[in-house]
């Protein structure tokens, strides 16, 4: 095991966001002015400019916008901001257990929404003054409700009587690209075991964090998981952050990595299709944002080069440029970038591949093109049969 890790572009047709940034200073003013739904109204043109012409009512008073497996409804009167989102329907066994569960959630991580119970149905629920409508606050409350309703409607479904009030609006993919998806997930599993195997061997077993973490933010890069699979990605990443003791971590990682290698296939392709989307799961960054941590990643790793610590260097970059991709949207040329150096560094020897991941992050930093040469193959989107 002398080369880098394997590098997949996206099978997304686009990564792009349908934030219009611009807007945001818009709402921000206009709430200043005391013009509290006008601000309201650019922030929805802020998170996608289509919202008020396909989801509102004609004075612009009610919305039910679609996302994921909920829909959430919006309500302006001359006072009030009000936003619903049924959520679950609640089945006639066992309802104690799960009312203890939704009270654990609106104590933590619940902040502003709150999930209510009435009739057998559970919704999240959050009202204020229009005029305490901050932008950055109202924002944050339908960025909890939307997330947090993708994070614990299939726990919720899987351990209680409960059931969906709202059928999620998806497309499915074709058996071709499911086929597709299927082969990658075990393609980059059985790869990371190979590594596993080898830094076991060479007494490097720590790297083998590193390998998970890379491995997990490839699936969601390259493939976008939805349903309980992302959320239960979602949830190992963050394990791998813990306090726990790092060999503790690895063991957890490996075998989460293999209860997704014995998943059956119909089973792990269940959560595969294309949802329609209210809030994007990923902040939008600008490179004077991202710049601050891609500064730091290429202090640490020129230290590691230096030392000849080329495997670390280059786990060091990866992760940063993984971590940019999982957690943020990016400018398309920064994005366009990423892509073509992850690409360039695919498979090459340790100390190629960190040199590659160094001079494609430094052009990020410097907004400088990339000093390597890009050959950049025409394929046809694999995406384009989607309807077929």
């Amino acid at each position: 095991m002398n080369n880098s890790l394997s590098f997949d572009k996206t099978l997304m047709t686009s990564l792009e966001t349908k934030i219009k940034v611009e807007k945001w200073k818009e709402s921000l003013d206009a709430y200043k002015a005391e013009q509290y739904k006008d601000s309201f109204l650019k922030l929805l043109d802020y998170i996608d400019s289509n919202i008020r012409k396909q989801y509102s009512n004609s004075d612009e008073t009610h919305f039910k916008v679609p996302h994921g497996s909920i829909e959430v409804e919006i309500e302006i009167t001359d006072t009030l901001l009000k936003i619903k989102a049924p959520f679950l329907k609640v089945g006639n066994t066992h309802k104690v257990p799960v009312f203890r569960r939704i009270a654990e959630i609106n104590f933590s991580p619940l902040n502003l929404a709150q999930i209510r119970y009435n009739n057998d149905e559970l919704d999240f629920y959050f009202e204020t003054s229009l005029s305490l409508c901050e932008p950055y606050k109202i924002y944050y409350v339908l960025e909890e409700i939307c997330h947090k309703a993708d994070n614990y409607d299939d726990e919720l479904k899987d351990a209680f009587d409960v059931d969906s009030l709202h059928e999620p609006k998806i497309t499915n993919y074709n058996e071709e690209i499911l086929e597709e998806i299927w082969t990658r997930i075990n393609t980059y599993i059985d790869e990371a075991y190979e590594y596993f195997d080898y830094f076991d061997k060479e007494r490097l077993s720590y790297f083998n964090w590193d390998i998970i973490n890379i491995t997990l933010k490839k699936i969601d890069y390259c493939m976008s998981p939805q349903g309980k699979l992302r959320t239960d990605i979602e949830r190992e990443i963050v394990n791998l952050r813990s306090q726990d003791n790092i060999n503790l971590r690895i063991q957890k990682g490996k075998q989460f990595l293999q209860s997704l290698k014995s998943m059956a296939k119909e089973e792990m392709l269940q959560n595969f299709y294309i949802a329609e989307t209210f809030i994007p799961i990923k902040a939008r960054s600008e490179i004077n944002h991202l710049k601050k941590n891609l500064e730091s990643t290429l202090n640490v790793a020129s230290e590691e080069m230096n030392k000849s610590d080329n495997i670390g260097a280059t786990f060091t970059l990866l992760l940063s440029f993984d971590d940019m991709l999982y957690y943020n949207m990016v400018p398309n040329d920064v994005y366009e970038k990423t892509q073509d150096t992850l690409e360039h560094a695919s498979k090459k020897s340790w100390e190629e591949a960190a040199s590659i991941l160094y001079k494609g992050m430094e052009s990020i930093v410097d907004e400088q093109p990339l000093p390597f040469k890009t050959e950049t193959v025409k394929k046809k989107g694999f995406f384009s049969n989607l309807f077929k």
